[in-house]
Order: structure tokens, then sequence, then C-alpha cells
């Protein structure tokens, strides 16, 4: 009898235990854990400015593909045009083709109203001939919020970012509505998906003579043209 007892103190400590532990489970906020797709904090000055400070360093190691989107770029170097840099951030490459293309403009798109603020002081002394404007590429109908068409659409190390690969294509497509007849797209990035693939959607978004200019293996720089 007594061992019967025992038995059944033990099973009912069991279950008040077990329904305990489901109570805090699902009662008790869960810790955040950090999303090591989705790292970057676009909205904090602080670390905006951090990350600007480590890529200083990285620009210079790109300054042959920026020669390389700047001969590419089908304009001559004293010609007028206007040229639209997605996910600009502080205007790396947009500094690097005004300085080449005497006579360009460009406008200077970014998410971060952060890197905008970067921009405007780190270009400061190329005012009149760069503009900016906030809005996400990663949202659908990005592209009605800039008006074009552009002479060049350019981009470096920022499509990626939106990771989810039907929306990169989706960027591609839009993008392709604001480059100008005679006009090219140049993106130079990580390819994920692959470079196979996305030369694919560039041509699926309407661009001809879609070729990879450059292919240092993880990143790449691809582009098309708009007849």
């Amino acid at each position: 009898m007594n061992e019967q007892r025992i038995s059944d103190c033990a099973s009912i400590n069991v279950v008040v235990f077990f329904q305990s532990t489901r109570y805090w489970e699902t009662a008790m906020p869960k810790p955040k854990i950090p999303d090591p797709w989705n790292h970057h904090d676009w909205d904090s000055k602080k670390y905006v400015n951090d990350w600007a400070e480590r890529q200083d360093e990285r620009e210079v190691e790109r300054q042959h593909i920026f020669q390389l989107i700047a001969e590419t770029v089908p304009y001559d170097q004293g010609a007028k045009f206007n040229l639209l840099d997605l996910g600009a951030g502080y205007g790396a490459l947009s500094q690097f083709l005004l300085n080449h293309f005497s006579h360009a403009t460009a406008l200077c798109q970014d998410g971060s109203d952060e890197m905008v603020k970067l921009g405007r002081q780190r270009m400061a002394g190329l005012k009149g001939r760069v503009k900016f404007v906030l809005c996400d590429f990663s949202k659908p109908g990005w592209s009605r919020k800039i008006k074009g068409p552009f002479g060049a659409v350019v981009s470096s190390i920022a499509i990626h970012n939106v990771r989810a690969p039907e929306t990169i294509r989706a960027i591609y497509g839009e993008t392709f509505s604001l480059v100008k007849t005679g006009g090219c797209f140049l993106n130079f990035d990580r390819m994920r998906p692959s470079l196979k693939e996305q030369m694919k959607w560039l041509g699926q978004a309407g661009f001809s003579n879609v070729q990879c200019l450059w292919d240092g293996g993880r990143r790449a720089l691809i582009g098309g043209f708009r007849k």
C-alpha cells in the first residue's frame, strides 16, 4: 500500500512539474536571438559610422572595380548624364564616378536615414551634383519614388542584403524601368544566388547584352543594357 502511494505521489509530482514547465515556456518572454542573416543595424548612427570606417579600407581594394564600372558606362568622360546609385550608402561609388565624369550628376538611393545623413556629409564637396533619396528597394513599388530615367544605374555591395532571391529578382525588374534607352545597369555584389541565376534574371527583366565583367568568386560585376 505504501509503495502504491509513493508511486502515485511521484506521478502527480511529475505531472505538476511538466505542467509548470509548459506554463513558464509559454508565459515567459523568450530571449531574442540575433538573426545571423540580418545583423546590420542601419538605424543606429554609431553602427553606421563604425561600419563606414571599416568600409573605407575596403574601398581602396575596390578601386579597380569602380574603374571598370566607369569604363563600361556608355558615356565619354565629359558627357552630361544622370546616374542612379542603388544602396549607395555614404556614396563611395558615386563619388568615384562623379570625379571620373566631370559633368555627370548622381542620385544616391538608400534605405537608411543615418546612411543618407553620412553620405550628405561626406559628399558635401560635390554639392549641386549629387542628391539623395530615402526609400527601401526591398519593398515593391520603390522605383515609383525615384524620378528617372537614368543614363546609368549602378550598385556596389548592396542588393544582396535583401537576402530573398525573389526580392533580388524584383529589384532587377523595377531597375529596368529606371534605365533610359541606351543606358546600362551595373551591379557589383555578392552572387547569392548564383552568378548564372542573377544574369538570367537581368535578361528576364529586359536587359540586353547581359554579361559578367569581372568574376572574383564570391563577388562579381554583372550588367546589361537597355536597347
